[in-house]
């Protein structure tokens, strides 16, 4: 058990969530927190539920949709390892804008919102952090809005696919979609077949599917048909691995 904790405080540690915070208030959240498994389809929370906790998604997928009167659903993005959830939480009497359910099977590290406001009280590293992630987030949806006046549909496809596969290293690679691709369709606002198509025409820039392993050969071609139409500042979107030639040269060198 204590392996399996101290294994779980070393993936914590290593989100962006706790980098740069005081080691004091790292310590204190990852000890009031707790992991919980969660199967497919379960609620995390729905939209106008008071904001009660802050979720860390370690493993698996998290669906973030709203639902109209008629029950039309939109989802509005999809959580993977070390996104985060629940920021609001942090203000009394916040309420969830949207609902939350579990799309693929999930570990999901979970923080009470009053750890979460008396932990802040004393630190403004960790207010700028949630404050950041808040802004990350707008700053997301009026980008997603971009693409989808200026962009293709394959463009779009292979925006998601590069944002998947920002922690690889190399030329290119190979990685597993984590979430069904009809599900990686609807957060585009696409239908299904429109995805597979945009898939398909992305064959020809080296982009490879079989079953639900993408194959990529070269992360900056594809890079440079899909971030042309996007307004995002180079080196602030994990996905633009435009001149990575360079870079990787770059540090090479000074390494």
């Amino acid at each position: 058990m204590a392996v399996l904790q101290e294994h779980m405080g070393q993936f914590l540690r290593s989100l962006p969530f706790f980098s740069g915070l005081p080691e004091e208030d790292v310590v204190t959240l990852l000890k009031a927190g707790t992991c919980h498994s969660y199967k497919k389809n379960k609620h995390l929370f729905y939209q106008s539920d008071k904001a009660e906790k802050f979720f860390i998604v370690m493993s698996g997928c998290v669906k973030l949709y709203s639902e109209s009167a008629d029950g039309d659903e939109s989802v509005i993005t999809l959580l993977v390892k070390g996104d985060t959830v629940g920021e609001a939480s942090i203000f009394d009497g916040a309420l969830h804008p949207f609902s939350a359910s579990v799309a693929e099977n999930a570990e999901i590290f979970e923080i009470a919102a009053e750890t979460l406001k008396q932990t802040a009280l004393n630190s403004p590293q960790l207010i700028s952090k949630i404050i950041g992630i808040m802004s990350d987030e707008l700053h997301g949806l009026q980008q997603e809005k971009e693409h989808l006046a200026n962009m293709s549909a394959s463009q779009r496809v292979g925006c998601t696919l590069l944002r998947l596969s920002a922690g690889m290293v190399g030329k290119g690679g190979t990685f597993t979609l984590p979430y069904d691709k009809s599900l990686a369709a609807a957060n585009l606002g696409m239908k299904p077949e429109t995805f597979s198509r945009a898939l398909k025409e992305l064959s020809v820039l080296g982009v490879t599917v079989r079953g639900s392993e993408i194959t990529i050969e070269c992360f900056e071609r594809l890079a440079e048909y899909c971030c042309i139409h996007c307004s995002a500042i180079r080196g602030t979107c994990k996905g633009d691995k435009r001149n990575l030639s360079d870079t990787v040269e770059k540090n090479r060198q000074t390494g």
